[in-house]
């Protein structure tokens, strides 16, 4: 199996860290985060989607959740200046397919804007090819 989700957070790590310096990337969410901006990269899953009769040419469709949280009056702005700096590392670098990316009502504080995206690919698990 190809695993690339520490491929993708290492760079969109860098991409996020090149715009807001203090902010933080993670794997996974932290309920009581005091620090924003603040990024979660989620591996969702990776099922296999098909394969040939001999049990060769097996592929898979990995996909990931990136929420992205900023906070005070700029929240929104932050938080699209940052999606807007992690779609060309998912869509130009690692040729993801964006299956999902708007606003998403934070239930846990109001106050705090979120952005999530969604993204998938589909993979070749032999020659590791993403398509």
């Amino acid at each position: 199996m190809l695993d690339l989700t520490n491929a993708i957070y290492t760079q969109i790590k860098a991409a996020v860290l090149a715009l807001y310096p203090a902010a933080k990337v993670e794997k996974t969410y932290q309920a009581d985060t005091t620090a924003f901006p603040y990024v979660t990269i989620d591996d969702l899953g990776n099922p296999e989607i098909g394969r040939n009769l001999s049990g060769t040419g097996k592929q898979s469709n990995p996909s990931w959740q990136i929420d992205i949280y900023a906070n005070g009056s700029t929240g929104e702005i932050v938080a699209k200046k940052i999606r807007d700096a992690i779609i060309p590392v998912c869509e130009n670098a690692f040729f993801l397919h964006r299956d999902d990316s708007r606003h998403t009502t934070n239930v846990a504080d109001v106050t705090i804007y979120r952005w999530t995206l969604r993204y998938s690919c589909k993979v070749d698990e032999e020659s590791k090819y993403i398509y």
